[in-house]
């Protein structure tokens, strides 16, 4: 098998034109509706914090549109959809599913559009499994393979602050020492009873390419490190500087040291 030696990750689709109908977009690019609740809200009502007692005169931009924390990791790496709506029927620890189109068949693949890992693969051994989940963790069959460079990694998670709370994806990894990979997302179902519409194009994961690197690690406090007093001070002008405070900004200069 030819592998890539560069660092270019491929998708590529077991269903010749869901790339086009439904590719895997990058994660920054997908704006979720409670995205776009909260930016109208900054226009309309201005910053969160202004609106407590006692807090008229600081912050002006404070507001959750604004937070580079949340952003920076709902906007890392990529997000796979689902390419069909799929029903789901669930009845005490028993499922069953329905698609439009057999999937499976249209794509030549092993893999079902909905199946299920063991009962017994997780809920088992935890000692505090979320109230009310299905306990055998159901497993999403994407006609998707990943074809990872060496060197490279692939972290899939539960889509960064997605706005559905029927379910939470089982996070994993894809090696590129394992050969191809298929995009299987186990899901944790949060309900034993009831019937659910998953439509096509809901956020299923988020893929973040991680480049196999090791880091070295020091602990140490702000007494022994002797830059720690220079850069705490630096870091806290740059962030309360300005009433109207740009992260951009902050990470231009901070980019160009």
């Amino acid at each position: 098998m030819k592998w890539l030696n560069k660092d270019k990750i491929k998708f590529i689709s077991l269903i010749e034109g869901v790339e086009e109908t439904m590719p895997i977009i990058s994660a920054a690019t997908h704006k979720y509706n409670w995205v776009k609740k909260c930016v109208d809200d900054l226009k309309q009502n201005g910053s969160i914090l202004n609106r407590q007692a006692n807090q008229q005169h600081l912050f002006k931009t404070g507001h959750t549109s604004k937070c580079p924390g949340i952003f920076a990791v709902k906007n890392k790496g990529f997000i796979v959809r689902t390419h069909s709506d799929i029903k789901l029927k669930i009845e005490g620890n028993q499922y069953g599913w329905q698609t439009p189109h057999d999937w499976k068949s249209f794509s030549g693949s092993s893999e079902e559009t909905v199946s299920h890992h063991f009962q017994d693969s997780l809920h088992k051994f935890m000692s505090d499994w979320p109230k009310d989940t299905l306990e055998t963790p159901l497993k999403i069959g994407l006609p998707w393979i990943i074809k990872i460079p060496k060197g490279w990694e692939v972290l899939m998670v539960d889509p960064f602050y997605k706005d559905d709370s029927r379910f939470t994806v089982c996070p994993g990894i894809f090696q590129s020492e394992l050969g191809l990979a298929v995009l299987n997302v186990p899901i944790l179902w949060h309900s034993k009873k009831g019937e659910w519409l998953i439509k096509s194009g809901t956020p299923i994961a988020q893929l973040i390419p991680i480049k196999q690197e090791k880091i070295e690690v020091e602990l140490t406090n702000k007494t022994d490190d002797k830059y720690f007093k220079k850069d705490y001070n630096i870091t806290m002008m740059k962030m309360k500087e300005s009433f109207t405070t740009s992260y951009n900004d902050v990470k231009n200069f901070f980019r160009s040291k």
